[in-house]
């Protein structure tokens, strides 16, 4: 009886942490959450950028970081911070399922700091950017479909189709005929996907193609002017 009356007795003690041991930590939170923002500015693509989410993963690694001090052991505190976090209810819907990876890191690298794990913080900070810049940098789970897509009105009858052939098989590797559409009057819709030789070569392609008769209004987009959304 007495053991566990001792045990609801220091359940609502404070949790004791040294003041250069708890700037420490805030300070390594801080760091090792900017640095993970800068990766993310550095790898992000598309158009879900947001300002106030690359700050909010330097803050949340701080948070996470002082609740962990707060909390220590104390069974009682901790759920008395969980009960404070439900009555907030966060609207923004990530639009980037990435985005939700840095989160997640954010709480960890804050528990890591909050505890004392620093060492574990570090190293699992530098492994979860070096993987992020190999992603980035290879490309990996990209789907290569081509290097361009070509868009061009052809008139009836005022072109020659070998010229044409020969001009995409100077500038391509590959060629993929993806639509034609054809009116009335005779005039056609073609869209091509191409890979080039050389896409530094682009505006010689479209320069060429201008001076072929028939041939109007010639889109032509580059793969890495696309981006995913």
């Amino acid at each position: 009886m007495e053991a566990i009356t001792g045990i609801f007795a220091n359940l609502g003690g404070g949790n004791h942490i040294p003041a250069e041991q708890a700037l420490m930590g805030l300070l390594l939170a801080f760091v090792l959450g900017q640095l993970a923002a800068w990766v993310y500015m550095y790898t992000h693509a598309g158009l879900s950028y947001s300002r106030t989410f690359v700050q909010s993963i330097i803050l949340l690694c701080i948070i996470i970081s002082l609740a962990m001090m707060v909390i220590g052991n104390q069974i009682v505190i901790a759920f008395g911070l969980m009960g404070a976090l439900a009555v907030i209810r966060f609207r923004n819907i990530l639009k980037d399922t990435r985005d939700t990876t840095f989160v997640f890191f954010a709480l960890v690298v804050g528990m890591a700091t909050g505890t004392g794990s620093y060492e574990l913080a570090l190293v699992g900070t530098a492994t979860f950017c070096a993987a992020l810049l190999y992603l980035h940098w290879a490309s990996f789970g990209s789907l290569h479909t081509g290097d361009g897509f070509l868009r061009f009105h052809l008139e009836p009858g005022t072109t020659s189709s070998e010229a044409f052939q020969e001009l995409l098989q100077r500038h391509c590797r590959t060629t993929h005929l993806v639509s034609q559409r054809f009116q009335e009057s005779g005039l056609g819709e073609i869209a091509y996907r191409l890979t080039m030789r050389n896409p530094a070569q682009a505006g010689q392609l479209v320069d060429q193609l201008r001076t072929l008769e028939g041939v109007s209004h010639i889109t032509f987009v580059l793969h890495e002017e696309q981006a995913e959304i």
